[in-house]
């Protein structure tokens, strides 16, 4: 038996562990088509995931003056379970607030969680 550095079950232990370090709930909407009556569509925003367990970290922010209207950019951290279905197209919701994906952190080998960096609307 070669030598690793996990054993067999390790991996599935300590990803089942770095979900109860997931207090918030989010969720998550996908771009879609509405139809608009008149027969074309409109694009619109569905619930995809509800009520997923996940970590929002606020990472700071930004403020700026355009046209005399002050912007305020904050940006966030979101953090959910490895296999958790999201893309950088999507949104969240969390708290009454709105963000959108601006990069998801995916593909590591022996990855416990995702994360993805996000940008309030």
């Amino acid at each position: 038996m070669a030598n690793t550095l996990l054993q067999e079950n390790d991996l599935a232990y300590l990803r089942a562990a770095s979900r109860t370090a997931m207090p918030d709930s989010v969720t998550i909407q996908r771009k879609a088509l509405v139809s608009d009556k008149q027969g074309g569509f409109t694009e619109g925003w569905a619930d995809v995931y509800q009520n997923i367990r996940g970590r929002v970290s606020v990472s700071g922010g930004s403020e700026s003056v355009t046209a005399g209207r002050q912007d305020v950019q904050i940006n966030a951290t979101l953090t959910l379970a490895y296999d958790q279905s999201i893309e950088q197209s999507d949104r969240i919701l969390h708290g009454g607030q709105t963000y959108e994906i601006v990069s998801v952190d995916a593909g590591k080998t022996w990855a416990l969680a995702q994360r993805c960096q996000m940008r309030q609307l």
